[in-house]
């Protein structure tokens, strides 16, 4: 809710000394607003406003509710970073809809018809690499350097375990089918009832298991064609996935229909000037926890430094602004006085005038993007990070952001 001086601020004073001083006593001072007026900063042609300042909340379309389960989803896929700290490197992780399956997981065109077939409700899929590279996934997948090590994860969901058992074995099915003449089924010890198959003289494995209503898969490398290799790094990426999963019950069809969204109103609180309000991990408007945000980063292992340094459960993306709930108001301003940005900082840039609970900074490199400038703002407990390439472009989306807190419910 807007924040303005009013006669409220008066009259609390008013009462105040006459309670603490009684009947007839003089209390000395003068009464002062609590807040900035936010009218007077610079905000650009930035909103300043929530967009549910004026109407109710945003109740997303059922045919979205499959992205809002993947977000709930993210914070329980594996990535490679998960799997081994070596591989922190990741590139664009992705939500996954019957007409988007990811090429790690076999020819698309193939493999749709079948997740179609069997009502796959919604899916995620990252993966990752301890260099800074990513694979070619067309057709049987090759890679730019082969001394690297990768991992690309699937995990879908389905109505059922039977619609999910017999999925998988149609998938993988296909899949090997297709490269029958040229690769070998091999089994993983440690998870038997899982299904693989490799290309000898080729660093990659496929592998794939239903887990439930869940449907796991994972395209493995090595850092040469080594059988052994492959087969252990398979096996330790099911050994640390499925007791995720098993954290996180199943939804039915009508559960996942039924998901909040933006309970908290943490989203709502986002600078988010091309008013997106369909929520969208691809395009970034999304809520998620600490593994969630930690898949969009390029470099996850300083992604969890930085975030894990800022204490906070919460997450909410809108473009290119990162908003954070802190512990408390304290925790918040800590951020702002630390400077924990998202971001690999080369130095101190110029905060925007007359914002409390705000610093700027140049980057060397950032998480989400390559844009030269982030700003912090701290308001109560909500932490925003907003980001541009021109300092005054990021002085202002700042000072909006800060006017949205303000202004929020």
């Amino acid at each position: 809710m807007r924040t303005f001086r009013t006669a409220a601020t008066a009259l609390a004073c008013t009462v105040a000394a006459a309670i603490l001083g009684g009947c007839g006593s003089t209390l000395a001072g003068t009464a002062q607003p609590g807040e900035i007026d936010i009218r007077r900063l610079d905000v650009g042609n930035y909103p300043t406003e929530p967009p549910n300042a004026h109407d109710d909340d945003y109740q997303p379309l059922f045919i979205d509710m499959g992205k809002v389960a993947a977000m709930r989803l993210a914070d329980h896929v594996a990535s490679a970073y998960d799997i081994d700290p070596r591989m922190k490197y990741s590139w664009t992780p992705s939500s996954i809809s019957k007409g988007t399956l990811p090429g790690e997981l076999g020819r698309p065109e193939v493999l749709e018809p079948i997740a179609e077939r069997h009502r796959m409700m919604y899916g995620f899929h990252t993966n990752g690499s301890d260099q800074d590279v990513s694979l070619l996934a067309s057709g049987w997948p090759t890679k730019p350097r082969p001394n690297s090590t990768t991992v690309g994860t699937i995990v879908m969901q389905f109505p059922d375990p039977d619609r999910a058992r017999q999925a998988a074995a149609e998938f993988f099915d296909a899949d090997f089918g297709g490269y029958r003449d040229q690769n070998e089924p091999v089994t993983l010890p440690r998870q038997p009832q899982a299904r693989a198959h490799w290309r000898p003289g080729s660093p990659f494995l496929r592998a794939i298991l239903a887990h439930g209503s869940y449907v796991v898969a994972f395209l493995v490398s090595a850092n040469a064609p080594d059988r052994d290799a492959l087969v252990a790094l398979a096996g330790k990426a099911f050994d640390v996935q499925l007791p995720m999963l098993d954290q996180l019950p199943p939804l039915t069809e009508e559960e996942m229909l039924r998901l909040p969204w933006d309970p908290d109103h943490l989203l709502s609180r986002t600078l988010n000037p091309a008013k997106v309000q369909s929520p969208s991990y691809d395009d970034s408007n999304a809520l998620l926890g600490l593994r969630g945000i930690m898949q969009y980063a390029e470099d996850r292992e300083y992604a969890k430094q930085r975030f894990t340094a800022m204490g906070a459960e919460k997450f909410a993306v809108s473009g290119g602004t990162l908003v954070i709930r802190a512990a408390n108001a304290e925790q918040a301003r800590r951020v702002v006085a630390e400077r924990i940005t998202p971001t690999v900082v080369a130095g101190p840039a110029e905060p925007p005038q007359h914002v409390p609970d705000s610093a700027c900074v140049e980057n060397r490199s950032g998480l989400f993007d390559d844009r030269r400038f982030t700003c912090v703002v701290a308001y109560k407990e909500y932490v925003g990070f907003v980001a541009a390439n021109q300092l005054l472009d990021a002085q202002q989306r700042a000072a909006a952001q800060y006017s949205i807190f303000a202004n929020s419910r």
